[in-house]
């Protein structure tokens, strides 16, 4: 045989093996394989990584944008083991500081909604929705930053212990010292930064802090849980959005709509009532910030919220979606093992199959060349 012959039928042995052998795209698409679910997406790759395999690279599918539910409820149950390591100073501090961020976030609130008395008297909507508005900052100043808000861990700490990535120990610690320090972080940002700083000693931002604070202390504690319910409800779909998108901008955007729409409509936040029926007790509300009105606002008020803020969190958000999806494979359950095993096996079979067409392509040349010789005889 002559050498041009044989390098014709190597090329040839190529062009086939590479149509046979299509190369799949690897990317973070928000299709994955799977077995034809919807909440198949999120899964770990062939190779254990977080980025999912996938099957439809269209220019109309947006690819890495976003985690889809079981991506979702995974990271939510890994925030929940880095929780759980944190320890009392860690999870002290920073649950002082999410206090602060979501007062600072109220008082943007009563610094806009609370300055439009005439338009609350015409327009009631207008001015609850500029009062809404603005108060996700503080929400995004947690979720950015990484600070230890109660109402969001119910979700990541009940996450965890329904996937048995964290004890009951370290749930109830979490919770109980990410509220405590909230709360102080609350009186302190109110006592400090608001009261001594005189921020609202004029009108109306007076009258309207003082009304706030009374309506929530006379609110009838039934009132106060269903209402905690809905809040926290839409807290936790707003920290699950938050935790879906790959970049702070999209953090921003899924965390403004439901924290916007739960305090437009009314519902009730236990850390931000930690701000705001203090800092209207020290403007003298009910009479002032005496111990008999404090111990009040704690047992009607900020109690029942808490209580409704545990079920919208834990149980409408963390329960409902564990029903749905199950208990949520993660890396150290050895997934990434597994995928990497079935890869291994599936680049055995391709290695198989293109040197099955290779010897095909060579027999066929080498059959052609034998009738040749024997038709030139």
């Amino acid at each position: 045989e002559s050498m041009e012959l044989r390098e014709r039928r190597r090329e040839e042995g190529k062009e086939i093996t590479s149509m046979a052998l299509p190369e799949e795209p690897v990317c973070g698409s928000t299709a994955v394989e799977g077995k034809g679910n919807d909440h198949a997406d999120g899964q770990l790759s062939p190779l254990g990584s977080e980025t999912p395999r996938a099957k439809n690279t269209s220019f109309f599918v947006s690819v890495g944008t976003f985690k889809k539910p079981v991506g979702i409820f995974r990271a939510l149950g890994e925030a929940a083991m880095s929780k759980a390591k944190l320890g009392f100073m860690k999870t002290a501090i920073a649950g002082f500081m999410a206090g602060m961020y979501i007062s600072a976030g109220g008082l943007f609130s009563v610094s806009v909604g609370g300055g439009m008395p005439e338009i609350a008297k015409t327009d009631p909507g207008v001015q609850r929705l500029a009062f809404a508005a603005v108060f996700p900052v503080g929400l995004l100043l947690c979720a950015v930053s990484g600070a230890e808000l109660w109402t969001g861990n119910t979700v990541k700490m009940m996450t965890g212990i329904l996937n048995h990535r964290v004890t009951v120990y370290d749930v109830v610690f979490n919770w109980t010292v990410a509220w405590t320090f909230n709360f102080l972080g609350s009186l302190f940002f109110a006592y400090f930064l608001v009261y001594l700083a005189g921020i609202l000693d004029q009108q109306p931002y007076l009258s309207f802090i003082t009304n706030v604070a009374e309506s929530k202390i006379d609110m009838l504690p039934g009132k106060a849980i269903l209402r905690g319910v809905g809040a926290n409800w839409l807290v936790c779909l707003a920290t699950t959005l938050g935790t879906s998108a790959q970049s702070v901008t999209g953090k921003m955007l899924g965390i403004w709509f439901p924290i916007t729409a739960f305090v437009a409509v009314g519902y009730e936040h236990s850390v931000a009532n930690m701000f705001l029926v203090p800092v209207g007790l020290m403007y003298g509300a009910k009479g002032g910030f005496t111990a008999k009105n404090f111990f009040e606002f704690v047992g009607f008020n900020l109690l029942p919220v808490t209580f409704g803020n545990l079920i919208g969190g834990a149980l409408f958000v963390s329960g409902l979606y564990h029903l749905y999806l199950g208990k949520i494979p993660f890396p150290s359950d050895g997934v990434g093992e597994v995928a990497k095993k079935k890869h291994g096996e599936i680049e055995a079979r391709q290695k198989s199959k293109a040197g099955r067409v290779t010897v095909a392509v060579e027999k066929l040349h080498h059959n052609r060349m034998s009738v040749s010789a024997r038709s030139s005889i």
